[in-house]
């Protein structure tokens, strides 16, 4: 038995077999990444294809935004900022113990739908 505190999460990560031979078709891997003074990141291991599937509904549902098999939690982002329209851009979800950022890579479609969503918080959008 499992229990993950969605509540808690900035991104998470959905491993397939289709991006890793390792993984058959009942197993899957997910890495997440949790707030707190720190951002964390965890590998859940054999972890079921049912149970992906759920948490990534869960996350959507929630209102994250996904970027292939990426979720990201628009609340979570520090900032942003576009690399290139085609590639897409970096996000900032928060600093390691170590005082290194954390900073994942989010394709051009989803980075535009996350400046959408900051915008209209509180935050601001430049350029």
């Amino acid at each position: 038995m499992r229990y993950i505190n969605t509540d808690r999460i900035l991104a998470a990560q959905l491993t397939t077999p289709a991006e890793n031979p390792l993984v058959g078709d009942d197993t899957r891997l997910i890495d997440v990444w949790f707030d707190g003074s720190s951002v964390q990141k965890q590998l859940f291991k054999k972890v079921h294809k049912t149970e992906q599937e759920a948490m990534a509904k869960d996350l959507e549902n929630r209102g994250f935004i996904r970027s292939g098999n990426l979720l990201i939690n628009p609340r979570g982002v520090l900032f942003a900022e576009m690399e290139h329209e085609i590639v897409g851009g970096l996000v900032t979800i928060g600093y390691q113990d170590n005082g290194k950022p954390v900073e994942l890579k989010v394709d051009s479609s989803a980075f535009k739908d996350l400046c959408e969503r900051l915008a209209k918080q509180k935050g601001s959008v430049v350029g």
